[in-house]
């Protein structure tokens, strides 16, 4: 199996940081604007990207300031039942948080995983500013 990795520092507090992961609002502002989203455990949340492709998320685990995880239910063949893992650590010396990013359970190496590495790397950086300037840049 293969998995994406990043891990990003961002100047906001895990609380914010949380909040933007799990909240429809923050979750289009950073990711996607076709977000249908609700911070609950079991839920299944919606993200879309254009005409009929949307990926369908169901949340696994959800720790206040520390931890997301969903897992994908539908959307393109090589995402479906991989798991998606926002890790978030306190950065105290500069009031920040270090966001540790995993897609794990890939099948394959190839097909649509490095493009998906490259998007998710693009996604991360949008994130950070909306965080830090409050302009992000989503889908």
């Amino acid at each position: 199996m293969a998995d994406i990795l990043h891990a990003l520092s961002i100047q906001a507090k895990p609380r914010k940081v949380y909040r933007a992961l799990t909240e429809q609002n923050g979750l289009r502002s950073w990711w996607t604007r076709f977000t249908m989203a609700e911070p609950t455990v079991g839920h299944v949340n919606e993200f879309g990207f254009g005409g009929a492709f949307k990926f369908e998320m169901r949340i696994d685990d959800l720790i206040p300031d520390e931890l997301v995880q969903w897992t994908c239910q539908s959307g393109h063949e090589e995402w479906v039942d991989t798991v998606l893992t926002f890790r978030l650590d306190v950065l105290p010396e500069k009031q920040g948080t270090l966001v540790h990013f995993a897609h794990t359970g890939w099948l394959r190496n190839d097909g649509v995983l490095p493009q998906c590495s490259y998007d998710w790397a693009q996604y991360l950086r949008s994130l950070k500013p909306y965080l830090e300037q409050g302009q992000g840049t989503p889908s």
